[in-house]
């Protein structure tokens, strides 16, 4: 996995920040610079190409091209980005407007009294996982269509493909960090764990709590 990859996926989806996570402002909008989401979902689908070839080598199996439904894609990026960054944006645009004075700027910053359900400022790691992870399960994007009698030989990755491929896409996000998800490491944990993903109605708050014992350095 790239880390250009890792880095990008964790980052806004919608709009376009600089290396350091500032965002850009567009000069003719005054607004944010939108980013470039075809490219960002072209590196997705590159990277999901390497995993299917290592599901393929690994269970010897035939597999179809990665089947990707780019539009459920799409909308799951964009809540997550919502989700992580949105309290970002707003900080961002308040201090873009410089006709306010450093007093109401500060006061407008004041981002507990407006009853935001997640504080997404400088969310920990295990947070922007947890978001992740969630709005693929819920909006799933991923699919695949081995034949009958390779669904044994396949496992987990067919039984519970979708987030079986949503695990994997996050375990690359997190190299960045030089962070790794270790719920694998227990079969029974791990079944469970894609299991309730896939047919249980989990909130991103109860994710996050599982998470932070599963994310270790590397």
């Amino acid at each position: 996995m790239s880390l250009n990859f890792s880095k990008h996926i964790l980052w806004d989806y919608v709009y376009q920040q600089t290396p350091t996570g500032e965002y850009e402002f567009d000069s003719s909008t005054g607004d944010f610079t939108l980013r470039d989401k075809n490219e960002f979902i072209s590196t997705i689908l590159g990277i999901l190409k390497q995993i299917y070839s290592n599901i393929i080598l690994h269970n010897q199996v035939k597999l179809k091209e990665p089947d990707c439904n780019v539009i459920l894609l799409d909308q799951a990026l964009m809540k997550y980005s919502r989700d992580i960054y949105g309290e970002t944006r707003l900080k961002a645009r308040i201090e873009h407007i410089t006709q306010l004075t450093s007093t109401a700027n500060a006061n407008l910053l004041k981002f507990t009294d407006y009853g935001f359900k997640v504080d997404s400022i400088s969310p920990y790691v295990h947070r922007e996982i947890a978001v992740l992870l969630y709005w693929l399960s819920v909006l799933k994007p991923f699919s695949v269509q081995p034949s009958p009698d390779m669904l044994d030989k396949m496992s987990l990755a067919a039984r519970f493909h979708n987030e079986f491929i949503s695990y994997l896409l996050a375990q690359a996000a997190l190299q960045i960090y030089n962070l790794k998800l270790t719920v694998h490491k227990n079969e029974n944990n791990f079944f469970d764990f894609l299991y309730d993903l896939h047919y249980r109605n989990i909130s991103r708050s109860s994710l996050e709590f599982c998470l932070d014992n599963y994310i270790e350095d590397i």
